[in-house]
């Protein structure tokens, strides 16, 4: 099968936001996926219609129906840290480029790199959430960064994402 109309809808990861190509245009891994199936089929349509720290309820209300709208027969979809540090209360933000995200035990994302070292505090937070994570089975550096691959499948992000509430959970009931 050739697909011929790519949507990606979803927050940053999808975006691709600070993953630039050198003239500054975002590239994020739908656009990968996009520069792919433009090899085989050159006019293929595609749009990213994702925006960054959007939940998965706004891409649900504002991409969706306009994903639609443009008849795709490919989609993307990826959507769920921001969703997982709302529904737990914990004093936590995502930032990120592309594919790539940090999560901060911080409420608002740092504006620069003197913010975003880590208290003691927050350390131990985020020492709690790393553990989680890796008995859950995922693994993590030390700073909580990491990176989607594009092969993963939708299972496996959810696995992700579902990992990452029950651990932002166990931190919020310790604040």
């Amino acid at each position: 099968m050739s697909y011929r109309r790519f949507v990606a809808v979803g927050d940053s990861l999808t975006e691709g936001k600070g993953d630039a190509y050198p003239n500054g245009e975002l590239r994020g891994f739908a656009d990968m996926i996009s520069h792919g199936l433009r090899v085989a089929a050159p006019e293929a349509m595609y749009a990213n219609l994702a925006r960054p720290s959007v939940r998965a309820h706004e891409v649900r209300r504002d991409q969706v129906p306009q994903a639609v709208a443009m008849a795709p027969d490919l989609v993307t979809a990826v959507a769920g840290i921001n969703d997982a540090i709302a529904s737990t209360g914990a004093r936590a933000c995502v930032t990120g480029g592309g594919s790539m995200f940090r999560v901060h035990m911080k409420p608002e994302p740092p504006r620069n790199f003197r913010e975003a070292y880590a208290t003691e505090a927050e350390n131990r937070r985020l020492k709690v959430l790393l553990d989680h994570l890796f008995d859950e089975g995922f693994i993590m550096i030390n700073t909580c960064t990491a990176a989607l691959s594009t092969p993963m499948t939708e299972t496996e992000i959810d696995a992700l994402v579902g990992a990452m509430k029950s651990g932002l959970a166990l931190i919020a009931s310790m604040e």
